[in-house]
Formats: structure tokens, sequence, C-alpha cells
């Protein structure tokens, strides 16, 4: 299921539920208002909704009903409503009924993790619902954008974590690349005293053992033999 979020929009006016027939070819434009809710707004939105999409790679659907087709669960129905369309990749739908009072935000299957994560649709819609809470009035195309902002804030926060994910990844290959360097040259030099000492017979003769057995100890020199010292008159 799209993950998906409700907000009760406390309009104070709510009539009885009117089936707002099919929506999956409704969907395939951007903006769905039969009722005129965006009134002379609706190229402001649509320009917004441009925009979303070229900054953040997010594809945004607005539909505004007068119910949710007597649906006892909104958030299922706009989720399969929107599923419905096989919609492209990273798509954000967001659905009002204004007679039910209630708003919901749905993102597509095939969206991004930082996108359909649940605290960032919960951000979506909350987003979504401050402009219609406020005042006496809803602000329909207020919402619309607040949502859209949000959209470009979360994006924004996600993109400026890669390059920090970036240089993790290269500190830590950094560091394991110095590690086996390390361990290579030790094991280097203790491959190089085993065959020193392999080649030198084993022990080394001490210059007194040297003396003892009459070999060279100096550039081929033997030692001198010791003689009487003679005594100066």
């Amino acid at each position: 299921m799209a993950s998906a979020l409700v907000c009760c929009l406390l309009l104070g006016f709510v009539q009885p539920a009117q089936a707002a027939g099919s929506t999956t070819g409704e969907l395939s434009a951007d903006v769905t208002d039969p009722q005129n809710l965006l009134g002379g707004d609706v190229s402001k939105v649509n320009d917004e909704i441009a925009s979303t999409k070229q900054e953040t790679g997010v594809t945004v659907r607005l539909l505004y009903l007068a119910n949710f087709t007597g649906s006892k669960d909104p958030d299922k129905w706009a989720g399969e409503s929107l599923q419905s369309t096989n919609p492209p990749a990273n798509t954000v739908l967001l659905a009002v009924a204004s007679n039910d009072g209630r708003l919901v935000v749905a993102v597509s299957h095939n969206s991004d993790n930082w996108l359909k994560d649940k605290d960032h649709v919960s951000q979506l819609s909350q987003a979504a619902l401050g402009p219609i809470q406020k005042g006496d009035n809803p602000d329909w195309s207020g919402s619309a954008s607040a949502m859209m902002n949000e959209i470009k804030v979360l994006h924004k926060q996600e993109t400026s974590k890669k390059p920090k994910l970036v240089i993790g990844i290269a500190v830590v290959v950094v560091l394991a690349v110095i590690v086996i360097g390390v361990v290579v040259v030790l094991r280097q030099r203790k491959g190089t005293k085993k065959k020193m000492a392999k080649s030198a017979g084993g022990k080394v003769k001490t210059v007194d053992e040297n003396r003892a057995t009459g070999e060279t100890d100096v550039e081929g020199a033997k030692p001198k033999a010791k003689g009487p010292r003679h005594s100066k008159r």
C-alpha cells in the first residue's frame, strides 16, 4: 500500500456523502478540481507543480473532491486510486474532500525512501493542512503550495546528506588502504629478516669467536698473533 496519512481538517462543515466517481482517468491530470476550489490560482499552482518536478524530480498531483466516494478508509482509497494510474516514480498525491473535511497525502510505491518515509509523509500532510485551518476561509492553493515547498525542503535535506556519506566512505577506504599497506610492509620486513638469518647459517659469530678460530674478521685480515713483548732498555 502506498504510504499515506489522513488528517481531519476541522472545516466546520460536513455534508452527506456524495459519489465522486472513478478517479482513475481524472488523476492522469496534474490538477483535478471540478469544484473550482483553486479559482484564479490554478495557473500559479501549475507553475509550482512544474518547478517542484524540475527541482526535486517529484511529480505532484492534486485532487479536489466533495467526498471520498463514501469510503470509510480515505487513506487506503487514495493510495489505491494513485496506484491504479500506474504513476511515475516519486509521485505525491494531495487529495482533498472539501465536504468531508478530510485531507490525504499518498505517495506512490515506486518512490525513493526519503519521500515515502512515514515521518516525511506526515510533514507533507501537516504542511498542506496549515493554510486550510487558518482563517475563516480555507486557502486551497496555499495548501498545495505549502506541501510542495515542504517537498523541496525534504529533498534539499536528502541531497545534503549525500556529500557527507561520500566523504565518510572515502575516509574508510583510505584508512583501509593504509592498514593494508602497513601489514604488507611488516610482512616483507619479517620475510627479509628470515632470509638474512638463513643465508648467514643461522648463528652469527662474534669477533672474539672469529679470533679464537683464526677466521677473518675485518676485510679478510687475520687477527694478529700475540708475541712476547720486549721491554725497552
